[in-house]
């Protein structure tokens, strides 16, 4: 189908109340982040009772995998330039947030927005995007328009959990075969986004009871000491800098101790730090890196253990599902389209270390998120709708 016509048949076909009734629909279906992470209930039953009917309502079959991703695979004329889209189902939990699930319309303009809103956790991440990718495949389905080439549409149970695991089992599963991958992101075409690697810290002593602390090794004493040994890598542990994703970081971001019993001298304390990356840098290097620095500190037993893990990304302007993607953002919205990379850590670099091109595009609005005020645009919901449409459309 040439551009013209997948323009055409998208202005008189793809609504902008659908993408709104989409939107709140989502938003209304609590699905947050909790202690199970991808085995949460709720977030397993917005992809079964929500996603999937909403799919099989458009003609459309969608499977569910072993591990409650959806998978939708729409078959084209070619096996060349074979299209994803990655949405997600888990979202914030709502913490301090007022009405979290209401999915009540707002006046944008109270938060500097045009037009209406959708007000809701998760509304601004991950489900504002869903509801753009959920209204484009609706409306691919009922229009029975023969796609260039096969589509699929995954939605993950992660979406908060800071690891690849189920986008990983995906790939390794469920015979997805993609050339490109777009995950949801921002309005703008992200190109790359920094990794991640969880790093935990023990530091063991000897526990006593708090009135002899003499008798004992005082393992909150130890982390202090660690802490001390790190200070000169936090913030920034590396000189070296991205032109685009700046340098990477170092950050303590949990301490527990232990036993949990009262008047007790602590006998081992844990401490996790967040080690950001850069495309092209080794984690083993990064966790080597603060064993080196930690060294050894008597008396205490210090072990580093390395976690989670995200690949760094980047992916540059010449890419072919970049260019498709601005093909896309300029037939559609008749504008030229903008470019950013994220500090954050998201699945797009294990899209290409498996040799699919990925890049994040979407309604994500970064100044909403894990805030009392989260919200999107239905605008930008109905124009990242309108985006994927097309691309799906023509390739």
């Amino acid at each position: 189908m040439d551009a013209g016509t997948a323009k055409k048949l998208i202005e008189k076909n793809l609504s902008y109340h659908e993408v709104k009734r989409l939107a709140v629909k989502l938003v209304q279906h609590a699905s947050p982040q909790t202690a199970l992470l991808e085995a949460e209930p709720q977030v397993l039953a917005l992809i079964r009772d929500i996603v999937k009917p909403e799919l099989e309502q458009a003609g459309l079959r969608p499977l569910i995998d072993g591990k409650g991703n959806l998978i939708l695979h729409i078959k084209g004329r070619t096996q060349s330039d074979r299209l994803m889209l990655v949405g997600y189902a888990m979202n914030a939990a709502p913490s301090t947030m007022q009405n979290p699930y209401s999915g009540e319309i707002v006046d944008g303009a109270t938060y500097k927005l045009n037009g209406e809103c959708v007000w809701g956790r998760g509304a601004c991440e991950q489900k504002g995007s869903l509801a753009a990718m959920l209204a484009a495949i609706r409306f691919l389905g009922a229009s029975k328009t023969e796609l260039p080439s096969d589509l699929y549409l995954v939605v993950s149970t992660a979406g908060e959990t800071g690891r690849h695991d189920s986008l990983a089992y995906v790939l390794d599963h469920s015979r997805v075969e993609a050339d490109w991958c777009i995950i949801d992101g921002p309005p703008e075409i992200q190109l790359g986004n920094k990794g991640r690697i969880d790093v935990l810290v023990i530091v063991r002593g000897k526990q006593s009871h708090s009135s002899r602390p003499w008798e004992g090794i005082n393992a909150i004493e130890g982390a202090v000491k660690v802490l001390d040994k790190l200070k000169p890598l936090m913030p920034y542990p590396e000189a070296k800098k991205h032109g685009s994703l700046g340098k990477v970081s170092l950050a303590a971001n949990s301490i527990e101790s232990f036993p949990k019993a009262t008047h007790t001298i602590q006998s081992e304390c844990r401490i996790t730090f967040d080690r950001r990356l850069l495309p092209g840098d080794d984690p083993k290097r990064a966790v080597q890196q603060m064993i080196d620095a930690i060294g050894i500190i008597e008396p205490y037993e210090i072990e580093v253990q390395p976690k989670d893990f995200m690949y760094p990304s980047e992916v540059g302007k010449d890419a072919e599902v970049v260019r498709a993607l601005e093909h896309g953002i300029r037939t559609v919205l008749n504008y030229e389209p903008q470019y950013t990379f994220s500090t954050a850590a998201n699945d797009t670099g294990l899209f290409n270390f498996r040799g699919i091109q990925a890049i994040n595009y979407g309604s994500r609005d970064i100044r909403f998120q894990h805030t009392d005020h989260d919200l999107v645009s239905v605008n930008d919901v109905f124009n990242a709708a309108k985006v994927f449409a097309f691309v799906a459309l023509h390739r």
